[in-house]
């Protein structure tokens, strides 16, 4: 959902100067406010077992904005001025000029968003202790001192973040990791 709404907001902002004069500050509020704030505001709006995907989707939506606005920045002026030229339509021009433009900018920001979901996710699931958590059973560890099974639940988390980061690279066509 923060993917989604993420990549609609940077197409507004990006394409209406409204939109952008709106939607701007709003979303780099959400970026500088505390993940534990918005845990305790959403807690008190939804119910639950839904505030760690309502926070992980808000917490990926500055992310994923930041870069597909990039890449649509990014697009090349004189492609999209022969584009005009030729007369595309706009389909065309987004096809052929600013998808692969934005390409990048997006897989990177969602791979860089996936760890943060996981992080802010766990985060609520802390705070709001929903049954069957990962984040509920962390918090029962700390509460109980049992520091195995907090190194154990905190590996799971680890796991289950590469895990998917590994498998949205590879559905992103994106080569992983650094070399040193």
């Amino acid at each position: 959902a923060g993917t989604i709404l993420g990549t609609l907001c940077a197409v507004l902002t990006s394409r209406f100067r409204l939109a952008d004069w709106i939607l701007a500050p709003a979303i780099r509020l959400v970026r500088a406010t505390p993940v534990a704030s918005f845990i305790i505001l959403v807690l008190l709006w939804v119910s639950a077992g839904k505030v760690p995907g309502v926070i992980s989707a808000l917490m990926v939506l500055p992310v994923v904005w930041e870069s597909v606005s990039a890449g649509i920045r990014s697009a090349d002026p004189q492609l999209l001025e022969l584009a005009r030229s030729y007369q595309f339509s706009r389909c065309k021009q987004m096809c052929y000029v600013y998808l692969p433009a934005v390409r990048p900018h997006f897989a990177a920001g969602v791979c860089t968003a996936i760890g943060l979901a996981w992080k802010s996710g766990v985060a609520a699931e802390v705070l709001c202790l929903p049954k069957a958590a990962i984040g509920t059973q962390v918090y029962y560890s700390k509460i109980y001192l049992e520091t195995p099974s907090l190194f154990a639940w905190t590996a799971v988390v680890i796991v289950l973040s590469m895990l998917l980061e590994r498998i949205v690279r590879r559905l992103l066509g994106v080569k992983g990791g650094r070399k040193a």
